[in-house]
């Protein structure tokens, strides 16, 4: 059993536990759950697919699949918020979306790149009458793509790429962009800066950039002495 369900089975007794403490119940003076640490499930990644890895994986990708991946691997939502988007939910002359029920029970209104406008106007041009969701397969609305994901990432011989590491890549992509992080944790939906950090995935490419502009700097700097 994962680290992570052993933790929330554990908060889950807890709370039980605390219930049966309370006054209205009394069946209980001391909760011994609250005094069993919970263990670090460490599982913190800091994996990003590259832009090699993100054009193979378009190239296996089946169509519906792609439009999908393109946003998240763009913009960065949660794959479940975005695939409940519905059309009263999308501006296509502003050129920008609504995600209503965020994971942070907030709002949340994305613009489109280029790229990413050209994947809702395809999905616009097929929509159907009959229902309001945004992303179809087969005429029926898409409810997850992580088998479809999985089978695209073995066609590429990719290893070790999930879903959600989309999301990662989309925010250290906007990092790279030169968007200020205020800017980018919107766009991404974080709430504090240690997540947008978290999701930030620094490789020795940035590193080595980051000394080329620092000796860039230097060389074009007037130092008056």
């Amino acid at each position: 059993m994962a680290i992570q369900t052993i933790n929330h089975d554990h908060t889950a007794l807890v709370h039980m536990l605390n219930i049966a403490r309370s006054p209205q119940f009394g069946l209980m003076k001391d909760n011994p759950a609250e005094h069993v640490p919970k263990p670090n499930p460490q599982n913190e990644r800091d994996r990003i697919a590259n832009g090699e890895e993100w054009q193979r994986l378009l190239g296996t990708a089946a169509p519906h699949l792609q439009r999908i991946l393109k946003v998240l691997y763009t913009l960065g939502p949660r794959r479940g918020e975005l695939l409940r988007l519905e059309w009263p939910e999308v501006e296509m002359q502003r050129r920008e979306f609504t995600l209503r029920h965020t994971k942070n029970g907030e709002s949340s209104t994305v613009p489109m790149t280029p790229d990413v406008y050209r994947v809702f106007t395809k999905l616009w041009q097929e929509r159907r009458l009959d229902t309001q969701r945004v992303f179809l397969y087969k005429d029926k609305p898409i409810r997850d793509v992580k088998t479809a994901f999985i089978k695209a990432c073995g066609r590429a011989g990719i290893t070790n790429v999930h879903l959600h590491d989309l999301r990662h890549t989309a925010s250290t992509n906007l990092r790279r962009a030169g968007v200020d992080a205020t800017t980018a944790m919107k766009i991404v939906e974080h709430k504090s800066e240690r997540m947008h950090r978290r999701y930030n995935t620094v490789e020795p490419e940035d590193l080595r950039r980051a000394v080329s502009q620092l000796a860039s700097y230097h060389a074009n700097t007037v130092i008056n002495t």
